[in-house]
């Protein structure tokens, strides 16, 4: 089963004419495709290059070696010179010492983790569902350090909820032949 890919035309970038429906259908609120909404997935620098990497990936038939699932660390050490630092669930006290050890580099992690996960769904209609969770872990994370530093977790809470009910993965269309550009 061939999967339509979806991708931004020049003047027309996060238009819902070049977004897959199921998309378009799960996630309904109005940041997700806003440029403008530093908090939006694509909103910030690094999330609307994320975005466009993965369209350009997606667009080279000939570009076999990614894998999808590394792409954000691929990203961060790769694109941005920093260190990826994966989401897991840790404590109040291990967020405390990524936080002193990596800086930023933590949550540019986790933005990149979670733009990645909605480019992939954006683009293709689909998700790995290891990047999934890695998003929500990542979703998880920072939900959980705006709570140490009292800051508004801003769309956070409504990104988790719906990536968590998103439920087209690659698993459910090819469950036998894993999308060429996903797997290790």
């Amino acid at each position: 089963m061939a999967i339509t890919m979806y991708v931004d035309q020049p003047g027309k970038e996060l238009d819902k004419e070049t977004t897959h429906p199921h998309f378009t259908d799960h996630f309904k609120a109005s940041f997700y495709l806003d440029r403008a909404d530093g908090f939006g997935p694509f909103g910030y620098e690094d999330g609307l290059e994320v975005l466009k990497r993965l369209e350009e990936y997606f667009n080279d038939k000939s570009d076999q070696g990614l894998n999808l699932s590394a792409f954000p660390k691929y990203m961060m050490e790769t694109v941005k010179q920093a260190s990826y630092v994966p989401a897991k669930d840790d404590g109040i006290e291990r967020l405390q010492q990524l936080l002193a050890e990596f800086g930023e580099n933590v949550r540019t992690s986790d933005r990149i983790t979670i733009s990645a996960a909605l480019a992939q769904i954006k683009i293709t209609g689909y998700i790995l569902p290891e990047l999934r969770d890695a998003a929500l872990e990542s979703l998880h994370r920072e939900i959980e350090l705006n709570k140490i530093e009292d800051i508004d977790t801003g769309y956070a809470d409504s990104i988790f909820y719906d990536l968590l009910t998103f439920t087209k993965d690659y698993t459910s269309v090819m469950p036998d032949m894993w999308c060429r550009h996903c797997t290790e």
